[in-house]
This record gives structure tokens, C-alpha cells and sequence, in this order.
């Protein structure tokens, strides 16, 4: 018997009927119902260009602010209180254990995108010495990725959670192009993955440095917005 991954409750095993008959494998849960079910999931009526969950389909006034070449992202899940306790606990004190949680998740939604590259937003230097890993690919699974962007060496800002938007908006360009990043990038659809989406100017810094390397479209998908 296992324990879920964020509440420790015991989880106990179903053997449906069809396993039993088809000696299909068994997949082992990682998470209890009621953890699974703390988080909201973004219905269809949402922003088409950043994916906020909202009352009908028309471009959110957020989007409408933006100049320049659009940038359309895909979320799973609203950041409400239960997605800011996960990644208060994941992201920020660093129990990797929790990615186990939203491997499913990621895996379903990459399933829906249409790509030919998938690029997780990097973290930088500072960040993996102290959390010693990148929140992002840690739901990678099994998904093949390429780590096409850097954070540069001489970027020194507060992490964007401490920001509020007009901070966040004005934040410099923090990346670059990996050594060998043209070469998978030409002429590709590209699909950037980054935690949570808040005002765009991280994606949209990611992207603009991807259609530098030589990428065809550039499209994102993040865990909330």
C-alpha cells in the first residue's frame, strides 16, 4: 500500500474487472481523490491567446495591452489557493517528490498540443544550487524535450513571484539561445512549457529568443494561469 504524495493518506489499489481479464499492467496511483480533485480545472470558456479561465471566449483586456507578434498559451489549471499550496511546497521548498503529481496532467495536455519541438523554460544558475532542480522538467515524464534556452550568466533580478505586474512587465530579457539551438529550431513548431502564466512577459521573452533561432511558430502551454 502507498501513501499520496502531497497528503500521506494511504491509497488503496482498484483492480477493475477489464485489468484482471485483458493482463493489462496495473498503473500504481500517486495521489489520493481529494488531493486530485483540490485543483480547477480551465473549461473551454477561457482567453484564446493566454488561456485565463473566464465567462465567455473573447480576448482578455490583458491580452489586448500586448504588442507585437501574439503569443498563444494553453493552461490546465486556475491559480487558486490549492495551486499556490502546491507550488509553494514543489517549486519553493522543494519537495520533488510532488512532481510525481502532475506528470499525468502534463502528459494528457501535451497529447492535445500540436509541435514539433517542446522547450521547458529554463531556471537559472542560483536556482538549481539551491533547489537542485527545475520545477518544470520534473513533470517531463517521458516526453522528449530540448533545452534550447539558457538563462544568461549576468541576469539578476527577484524571482518573478515577488514582483507585482508592473515589475514583472518591465523585467529585461533573462535568456539566450543554447549553443546548439538553431539547429533544432529552423523552420520547427516549437511549444514552450512553463509553470504558471501571471502577466506573459517570461513566455514572451522565451518566445521572442526562439523565433531568433530560427523557429516557424511559437506556441505555450503552462500548468496555471
Amino acid at each position: 500500500m502507498n501513501a499520496c504524495v502531497w497528503c500521506g493518506r494511504p491509497l488503496h489499489q482498484v483492480v477493475t474487472l477489464n485489468q484482471i481479464w485483458c493482463w493489462a499492467p496495473l498503473t500504481q496511483s500517486v495521489a489520493c481523490d481529494q488531493c486530485r480533485q483540490r485543483f480547477t480545472a480551465i473549461t473551454s470558456q477561457r482567453c484564446p491567446q493566454c488561456g485565463r479561465q473566464q465567462t465567455d471566449e473573447t480576448v482578455c483586456v490583458d491580452c489586448q495591452r500586448w504588442t507585437g507578434r501574439p503569443l498563444t498559451n494553453h493552461a490546465i489549471y486556475v491559480y487558486d489557493e490549492a495551486m499556490k499550496a502546491y507550488m509553494q511546497q514543489y517549486k519553493f521548498q522543494g519537495d520533488y517528490a510532488l512532481r510525481l503529481l502532475m506528470q499525468e496532467p502534463i502528459r494528457a495536455a501535451l497529447f492535445r498540443e500540436h509541435y514539433d519541438v517542446l522547450v521547458p523554460i529554463p531556471v537559472d544558475q542560483a536556482t538549481w544550487q539551491k533547489r537542485g532542480f527545475n520545477q518544470v522538467t520534473g513533470w517531463l515524464r517521458q516526453a522528449p524535450f530540448q533545452q534550447a534556452l539558457l538563462v544568461l550568466a549576468d541576469h539578476k533580478s527577484r524571482p518573478q513571484s515577488a514582483k507585482d505586474r508592473s515589475a514583472r512587465l518591465q523585467t529585461p530579457q533573462p535568456f539566450t539561445l543554447a549553443p546548439n539551438a538553431k539547429e533544432v529550431l529552423h523552420n520547427q513548431r516549437v511549444l514552450l512549457l512553463d509553470d504558471v502564466y501571471t502577466t506573459g512577459r517570461t513566455l514572451r521573452h522565451a518566445a521572442n529568443q526562439i523565433y531568433l533561432g530560427g523557429a516557424k511558430a511559437v506556441t505555450s502551454l503552462t500548468l496555471a494561469r
